[in-house]
This record gives structure tokens, sequence and C-alpha cells, in this order.
């Protein structure tokens, strides 16, 4: 509804807005820095309270971002459906992830590149094991393939399988390998990456 601004309050734990009152009435809140061109006594109409309206949506999508991304790297599919999640419009969404965006804060190819080294580190997969996740991240198949680019699988077979030998070694040459071809192939490794393990393995 428009009318006349009576009040414009720091709120009282957010130094950094206010709440806007209509009429005595309170209206809506605003980040300080949007509220400088408010003034007491000022008319304001409905199409400008709903633009301002907007502007605190916009704000409060951004700054969810930021904290969303302080925990760790996210892909821009992953914000894109947190802040879906918390009930944030699309349009908000959009411009929250085109300031993310204009301020470096998302980078699906950094994203994916931290997420193949923290695998192979933590958890090692094979290639399509990691293509899979960085899907279901939203990362596009030509950030991945270049992300990839390089990628020994063979090397991160071993990583993965090294851990597993000593519990498996009184094992049968064959319920060995079926060890070893179920947890690689669960893990995301291919055909030719695990026989090659096998055989090594079984040639000691």
């Amino acid at each position: 509804m428009s009318g006349i601004i009576t009040a414009i309050s720091p709120q009282k734990k957010r130094k950094d807005r206010v709440n806007v009152y209509i009429d005595e009435a309170y209206s809506f809140s605003l980040p300080l820095w949007a509220a400088g061109t408010l003034k007491k006594g000022d008319p304001i109409s409905e199409a400008r309270i709903d633009e301002l309206k907007a502007i605190d949506e916009n704000d409060k999508a951004f700054q969810r971002g930021i904290h969303f991304l302080a925990v760790r790297p996210r892909s821009r599919r992953e914000i894109e459906r947190y802040l879906n999640q918390k009930g944030f419009s699309g349009p908000a969404t959009e411009q929250a992830i085109k300031r993310l965006d204009a301020y470096g804060y998302i980078n699906d190819a950094e994203f994916a590149r931290i997420w193949i080294e923290n695998r192979l580190r933590h958890r090692p997969r094979g290639r399509f094991g990691l293509s899979y996740e960085l899907k279901q991240k939203g990362i596009s198949e030509a950030v991945i393939e270049a992300a990839l680019s390089g990628y020994d699988e063979h090397q991160a077979a071993w990583a993965a399988i090294r851990p597993k030998l000593d519990r498996w070694q009184n094992l049968s040459e064959l319920e060995r390998r079926r060890k070893i071809y179920s947890f690689l192939k669960q893990r995301g490794f291919s055909g030719e990456t695990i026989w090659d393990i096998c055989e090594e393995v079984a040639s000691g």
C-alpha cells in the first residue's frame, strides 16, 4: 500500500538493517545501504515498496549464498538448489547467482578440480564414479572432461584398494578377485583398470 514514511529505525539485533514504517505501522525491512534514499515524511508508492522488497530479497539471497559457500566450495547448481529450497523467488536466486559470479565466488571448473583432488586424497574413485558425482552437482560434461584430463585412474585404483589388501590376504585368489572387482566397481572404476589391478595383486 502507498502512504507516508513515518519512521526508519535500526533493528535491535541487526545494526546493518532498518525497519521502515508507513503511516505509523511497520511495513518492511531493508539493508542499511538500500535505505539511503528514503526519508521520514516522504510519500512512497506501492510500486516503490514492491521494488524495495525485491531489493531486500535479492540481498538476503546473496548473503545466504555467501554463508553457504563459507562451508566448502559449491557448484552453481548446488547454490541454485539451496536458495530455491530456502524459499527465495526465481528472480532473487538469479540475481544472487549473478552477484556471486561477479565477485568470483562461483567457478565450476575450480569446484570440479577441488572435488577430484579431495576424492583422490580421501576416497579415490574411478573416472566414471567422479563423472557421475560431478554431473549430480550440475557440472557440465565439457568441464568434467577438462577436469579429468590427465587423471591417473590406475594410480587412484591402487590408492583405493591398498588399505583393503591386508584384510583379504588369506582369501583364495578367486575370492580376492571378487572382492577387488566388487569394491572397485562400486567406486566407479573401469573394467580394464579393475582387471589390471587384479592381475597385479595376483602377481604379488
